[in-house]
């Protein structure tokens, strides 16, 4: 009975569409907003995980746990879900991706334990696996021929979303319980999004449903890649990895650590963490062309890292909020120019699907890097673990800069 009803209801075309007709511009803002709203809710707890730290006693091991807990759900449910918005439509995997946020959000508001820290985080992990490919495919139907005005879109709403975390969450923290008032009103955008988002006359699904019917819909395909789009879609990948954990360090360990530089103060613990997103999610609407932009931009990456690494033995918290932003702009002008040349080479019917499988790579960066230094840090301490940390990541940047210079794509450049 209860299949038979959600298949009714999510699978049925829509014969006589009911509900607000939106303007074009209107539904890529409502896809944008939900692409944004959750990496925000996601990154609101940074600049708060020292006051949570020290009320539930934990060391920087569970700190970095409680980080990377919505990485996990991430990871495992971009390839099982990804697909799932070209079967049921796209605003039905939006409007559930609200949904599960807002208990994720509940439990964080009223969470006094580790494991209820982790539930909320993974439930809002989740909810990010669930929106990202539905989000992402939606923009690009409704921005057909344009590959990289969509990418910009995509990566100025996930990674502006995810820098303004740290300062709204700062800046709302100072505002009764540090907790309670920046997941209070969090809830309250939330369920504002949710009720557009619901009122909304949806589009019909792309594909219909498979001949094994609504469970096989469900069914996570076989992953495949187009052999044409192989090579770039490593590279893409590879450098979202490396940027995610550059920005799990910001958004996780970094506020403690560089507490007795920046005064500790909430909103400063945060301003980190907001500038490198915030410089990312720049880069999306700067106008740079040239073959080897991607190139470049990882080698100034790299010299951004060395001065976040100079910055913490000379204690200038100044050279701290230039490299970060350095930082940030160079990552975002290198991972637009690699997704916008993965995108325009993507079939629509897979498109959901491939941008997931890249982000489940791109997500590990935020876990495994992240959790490996929280526990260096319990076990070498805190300053020779950061130091070797942002070391590897220079090294690495570099590294990448020399496999893109050498790399030809096929497409124009984006």
């Amino acid at each position: 009975m209860l299949l038979n009803l959600a298949r009714e209801f999510l699978l049925r075309p829509i014969a006589t569409p009911r509900g607000w007709q939106a303007p074009h511009a209107a539904r890529i803002c409502l896809a944008a907003l939900t692409i944004g709203l959750l990496p925000l809710g996601t990154n609101l707890l940074t600049p708060i995980f020292p006051v949570i730290q020290a009320r539930m006693m934990l060391g920087n091991g569970a700190v970095t746990a409680a980080f990377v807990a919505y990485v996990v759900p991430v990871v495992i449910g971009l390839p099982l879900v990804g697909h799932w918005s070209e079967y049921m439509g796209r605003r039905v995997v939006l409007v559930a991706s609200l949904l599960i946020a807002t208990i994720a959000a509940t439990i964080l508001l009223f969470a006094a334990s580790l494991p209820e820290l982790l539930a909320g985080r993974a439930l809002h992990g989740l909810a990010v696996a669930l929106s990202f490919g539905a989000g992402a495919a939606a923009l690009r139907d409704l921005l057909p021929g344009e590959p990289s005005l969509c990418a910009r879109i995509i990566l100025l709403a996930s990674v502006g979303g995810g820098a303004a975390g740290p300062l709204v969450g700062g800046w709302l923290s100072e505002f009764g319980d540090p907790v309670g008032a920046p997941f209070t009103v969090y809830l309250a955008t939330m369920m504002l999004v949710l009720v557009l988002l619901v009122i909304v006359r949806a589009y019909p699904p792309i594909l219909a449903p498979p001949p094994r019917g609504f469970i096989g819909s469900l069914r996570p395909p076989r992953p495949s890649l187009p052999r044409s789009t192989f090579t770039v879609f490593c590279i893409a990948s590879g450098v979202g990895f490396l940027s995610f954990a550059v920005f799990g360090f910001f958004l996780s360990v970094a506020p403690a650590f560089y507490a007795p530089m920046l005064g500790g103060s909430r909103v400063m613990g945060g301003l980190p963490g907001a500038l490198i997103l915030g410089g990312s999610a720049c880069a999306q609407l700067l106008p740079i062309r040239g073959r080897q932009k991607a190139a470049i931009s990882l080698a100034v990456m790299m010299i951004g890292v060395v001065m976040i690494v100079i910055s913490q033995p000379l204690q200038l918290a100044w050279l701290l909020f230039i490299a970060a932003t350095l930082t940030g702009l160079s990552q975002g002008v290198a991972f637009r120019t690699l997704f916008a040349a993965l995108n325009s080479e993507l079939p629509k019917q897979t498109a959901s699907q491939t941008v997931s499988l890249m982000y489940v790579i791109t997500y590990l960066g935020s876990a495994i890097p992240v959790l490996t230094l929280g526990w260096a840090m319990d076990f070498w301490g805190s300053t020779v673990a950061v130091t070797v940390f942002l070391l590897v990541v220079a090294a690495a940047a570099l590294i990448f800069a020399a496999i893109c210079l050498s790399y030809r794509s096929s497409s124009p450049s984006p």
